[in-house]
């Protein structure tokens, strides 16, 4: 396959014609270079003309290619723009290299690469050339129903996780409406967090450098200030200089909002430019948005590879050892029951801790001397409940708690999974909550995590333990947060729907996993 390539189009009603194709041979990334039959003989015959094309004529143009591309996911899309806002631009720039050029009109070799040569600039020096037209007529003039306004300065903000085709018509909608500079509001962080999976969403930095990557990529001769914002506002409230500002549908209200605190402020208010949402015409699950968003791509995003494992060479290869991460209460053990039932072989940390402190053994004698006979029940055994109200309400006691199970528990997982290894079972699941504080994650392959929303996670752990509301979020408070299990995962789960949703998760993480470890497998025996 080709990693990148370009679509010189002229008639975007047989764009979808081209979608199977350009899917099997192109990778990576697609630029689209919509031209006008007449910008299109101008650029193959180096004419210019002083003529403009102002972007707004062109909006529901992009906007078809954008919705017609949906479907290519695995693909990104980006419809160039500099030639439909100006037809002075006589060359089409990308920053990705091109490496072959799709064109939708009749050709032969020699008027392709003529093209190639003068129009394309960053391409590679054995850039491929292939004409995909047909004999009828292959290019359409548009019907223009206005010129539209143009503006100097225009604003719109938002999220930008993981750039989607609704993101990219946002963005190209104020890019054609705008002469001089655009600024980009980010959200960051705080403002996320009552947002689904909000703690898959991409960090602040990397969405602003991706939403002005796209920008310069698409139209590099404007200007661009993409910024974090921690408000609704952002730069809005206080910038007199901006007119135009550019919306979703549903946050029509937002921008009006934002003039009603302008004109407080004594600020000329912003015209409103609203944007249609794109339909997702592909639901995968109900609990998924009809419409193209960023959160349908977080829900899918569930358990799935999110970041590579590092390879350990310090650690045997087998048994392949998956380290279950996750707060109280998060689904680890219905999580481990499904693994289990796929043919995963399970350790429960938490049951060898309940083991390995019983009467009779040296742990116990160890608890009992650092705690006091007091933590002790009828029957002489340790009484888990004494003992963790203790240690989760003071530090102190939690970290010499932890300082002797600890060591005890890791080396008696490892004993089991070589055990469970014996058995034939090449995969082991170590369901462990301290495996992040314990320093486990250099013992593991791989690292999955469970998550839920903390509201969930309350009302789980009350549920089943009897806790006060104040007594549930102390225990999970002593934990690491679900963005700490994230960041260390590479992959992660969430218990919160139906079961059938866990379900489909675990299976779509087994089967990925499976295409992993038989990959291993074979380097393992080409060595022996």
């Amino acid at each position: 396959m080709t990693k990148t390539g370009m679509l010189i189009v002229t008639n975007p009603n047989k764009f979808v014609r081209y979608i199977p194709r350009i899917q099997r041979e192109i990778k990576n990334t697609l630029y689209i270079q919509f031209l006008t039959k007449w910008q299109y003989s101008c650029l193959k015959n180096s004419t210019l003309h002083s003529t403009k094309l102002y972007g707004p004529m062109f909006s529901k143009t992009v906007l078809s290619l954008y919705r017609n591309s949906i479907n290519m996911s695995n693909i990104d899309i980006r419809v160039l723009l500099s030639s439909i806002r100006n037809s002075n631009i006589a060359t089409i720039n990308t920053k990705k290299r091109i490496e072959v050029v799709y064109f939708d009109d009749v050709l032969n070799t020699d008027e392709m690469q003529g093209f190639l040569k003068k129009c394309v600039t960053n391409r590679s020096s054995d850039c491929q050339t292939v004409s995909l037209g047909d004999h009828e007529d292959s290019s359409v003039d548009e019907k223009l129903e206005s010129f539209g306004e143009i503006y100097d300065n225009v604003v719109l903000g938002g999220t930008f996780d993981r750039l989607h085709a609704g993101h990219k018509i946002l963005l190209s909608e104020a890019v054609l409406r705008c002469s001089k500079k655009l600024t980009v509001g980010v959200t960051n962080t705080e403002m996320l967090k009552t947002k689904k999976l909000w703690e898959l969403i991409e960090p602040c930095d990397i969405r602003m450098n991706n939403v002005k990557d796209f920008l310069e990529d698409v139209e590099p001769t404007l200007e661009y200030n993409v910024v974090a914002i921690g408000d609704m506002f952002g730069p809005t409230k206080d910038d007199p200089t901006f007119q135009l500002l550019v919306v979703s549908s549903e946050t029509v209200r937002g921008g009006d909002k934002v003039n009603e605190v302008r004109m407080e402020k004594g600020l000329k208010p912003l015209i409103v430019h609203s944007v249609d949402l794109l339909l997702n015409p592909n639901l995968e699950d109900e609990i998924e948005e009809d419409k193209i968003s960023s959160s349908t791509d977080r829900i899918r995003l569930l358990g799935t590879l999110l970041r590579q494992p590092e390879e350990k060479n310090d650690i045997p290869k087998w048994p392949y050892i998956i380290g279950l991460i996750g707060g109280i209460a998060s689904g680890k053990s219905s999580v481990c029951k499904r693994l289990e039932a796929l043919g995963a072989a399970h350790i429960n940390c938490d049951l060898i801790a309940h083991n390995i402190y019983k009467k009779g053994t040296p742990i116990y004698d160890l608890v009992v001397s650092t705690f006091g006979s007091n933590i002790l029940d009828d029957q002489q055994e340790i009484s888990r409940k004494t003992l963790a109200d203790i240690v989760f309400k003071e530090k102190e006691a939690r970290a010499k708690l932890n300082n002797i199970m600890w060591p005890a528990i890791l080396e008696k997982s490892k004993e089991m999974a070589t055990e469970f290894f014996k058995l034939g079972k090449k995969v082991v699941v170590l369901e462990a909550a301290v495996l992040l504080e314990a320093g486990w994650i250099k013992h593991c392959h791989e690292i999955w995590a469970c998550i839920i929303p903390t509201e969930e996670a309350i009302k789980r752990l009350r549920d089943r333990s009897g806790l006060s509301e104040e007594e549930a979020k102390a225990r999970i408070a002593s934990q690491p947060s679900n963005s700490e299990h994230v960041e260390n995962a590479n992959l992660v789960f969430c218990t919160f729907w139906k079961p059938q949703f866990t379900q489909k998760q675990v299976e779509k993480a087994w089967k990925e996993l499976n295409e992993r470890v038989a990959l291993n497998s074979v380097k393992i025996n080409a060595s022996v």
